[in-house]
């Protein structure tokens, strides 16, 4: 089985994080979710266009609180054998954090899997620019365009399925929950990670 790593901020995706979760955890994966400060930690229930109706783009109320099981200053990449960024908010805040940024630069740079929904390919966008590593395929919420290609990376928007670019796995965001994690179940499997529970 892999130890996969989960990075987490205030105002991720409850949605994404669980859905992410619970199926590598199916898998019978090893899951650690790390944040910023070891500590509870809100997640958030994204309503397109508000729970009635009410906004213009989105709304966000609280959701889940998650227990964090390590602080970034304590994680040893090393040790790890993918990486699992969720979506929503949150990763605006991540890719700020420097340490957040160098775990993901650990990763991208010793090609192990790595994988984000929504925003959260944009924390695996400034690893890699950090890295100088240029010209992957990034899928992401509409809103990361542009980051993609400031990245040198080119942008792929196909909704209803995931990109796959070597060991990198992204999607646009909801619905496609489950073709992002068909996807990177795939690319663990391609790379002998089967899971504790399957044969």
């Amino acid at each position: 089985m892999a130890r996969i790593l989960f990075l987490l901020a205030e105002s991720t995706s409850c949605g994404i994080h669980d859905y992410a979760y619970y199926r590598l955890l199916e898998e019978g994966h090893d899951i650690v979710i790390a944040a910023a400060v070891k500590k509870p930690t809100r997640t958030v229930v994204i309503f397109a266009g508000g729970a009635a109706g009410a906004v213009d783009t989105f709304e966000q109320r609280p959701g889940w609180i998650i227990n964090v099981d390590i602080a970034f200053d304590d994680v040893d990449p090393v040790t790890f054998d993918a990486l699992v960024i969720p979506g929503g908010p949150g990763p605006e805040y991540l890719r700020s954090n420097r340490r957040c940024i160098d775990i993901v630069r650990h990763f991208v740079e010793n090609d192990k899997p790595v994988t984000g929904i929504c925003h959260g390919p944009n924390v695996i966008l400034e690893a890699l620019h950090q890295a100088g590593i240029t010209g992957r395929r990034i899928s992401a919420n509409v809103v990361l365009e542009a980051d993609v290609r400031a990245a040198n990376c080119i942008w792929v928007h196909e909704p209803g399925s995931a990109v796959t670019d070597g060991a990198i796995v992204t999607a646009w965001r909801r619905p496609d929950y489950d073709v992002w994690m068909r996807a990177f179940v795939k690319l663990l499997r391609e790379r002998g990670f089967h899971g504790a529970h399957v044969a």
